[in-house]
């Protein structure tokens, strides 16, 4: 039966398993998906094991995204523009990385019905997650700001995206008084940043003496809990605010078509999603 898994240090909380074999359930097919801890020291040694016949493919999350690419043997176009992978598939010994989270992404934005070009639009962390969302944002002709406590890693961010789209990005230090300035005029703001997530369901990225904009719509890519404390705030104040829940299926889909080239069944793997985010 072929094997796959997610790297990743934590995977613990991962609900990736529930919603892939939930697919493979529904189709009928054999396939089993597991998660494996990976610590960043022992990233080559997995990717060896990978490579070796272990497992057939692997989905790469925190800490990895990044650590990853110079391991592979190729890239896909957007993995290689973004500068992070997030699913790497085996080709005999060989490593093929690509990245699923910005079709993700971009997939559930769609859904939303929110007009980017040429909108600004606000973006926390700079992380593998966050330069998934920015390369999705420029693709859809938005204006992207981006607020990180680590400047550098902002600043490194934008030069990157810059050689790949031509597109610049505005780096804003992680302050409220950054905050109120990043935040003037923006559409939408999304979250790429654990601040809310299980156990520390109190922080919220979004500072409480900033106001939020009139019309912003926030997202939140933290799933667990389903209702972050930045939900709640926007909420509280009448915007549309939605979890990262979505674009975790998506992503993952996108995964499990790409692995076995089966059209993925994305109502069964929310549901199971939701189900294992409960249980």
């Amino acid at each position: 039966m072929p094997i796959f898994t997610l790297f990743g240090h934590p995977v613990t909380h991962s609900l990736s398993p529930a919603m892939h074999n939930a697919a493979a359930a529904t189709l009928g097919i054999n396939y089993q998906y597991t998660t494996t801890d990976v610590a960043p020291e022992a990233l080559s040694t997995a990717l060896d094991r990978l490579r070796a016949g272990e497992w057939e493919g692997a989905n790469i999350t925190i800490p990895h995204k990044q650590a990853v690419l110079p391991r592979l043997d190729e890239l896909s176009k957007t993995a290689a523009a973004l500068g992070a992978v997030n699913t790497v598939i085996r080709d005999n010994d060989k490593l093929h990385g690509d990245n699923t989270d910005v079709p993700g992404f971009l997939a559930e934005i769609d859904m939303l019905e929110i007009q980017l070009a040429r909108q600004p639009t606000l973006i926390f962390g700079a992380g593998g997650s966050a330069r998934a969302i920015a390369f999705g944002l420029l693709q859809r002709g938005a204006e992207v700001r981006i607020l990180t406590r680590n400047l550098p890693a902002g600043s490194q961010l934008a030069r990157d995206l810059y050689r790949a789209t031509g597109e610049r990005i505005l780096n804003f230090e992680w302050t409220p008084t950054d905050l109120g300035q990043a935040a003037q005029g923006c559409v939408l703001a999304v979250n790429c940043t654990p601040l809310g997530m299980t156990p520390r369901v109190h922080a919220t990225p979004w500072f409480p003496v900033v106001p939020f904009p009139d019309k912003i719509l926030i997202y939140d890519l933290v799933y667990n809990p389903t209702e972050t404390m930045l939900l709640r705030q926007a909420r509280s104040h009448g915007l549309r605010a939605k979890g990262g829940i979505g674009m975790l299926v998506q992503q993952g889909a996108l995964a499990f078509a790409l692995w076995t080239g089966y059209e993925p069944p994305v109502n069964a793997m929310q549901t199971a999603a939701r189900r294992a985010l409960h249980a």
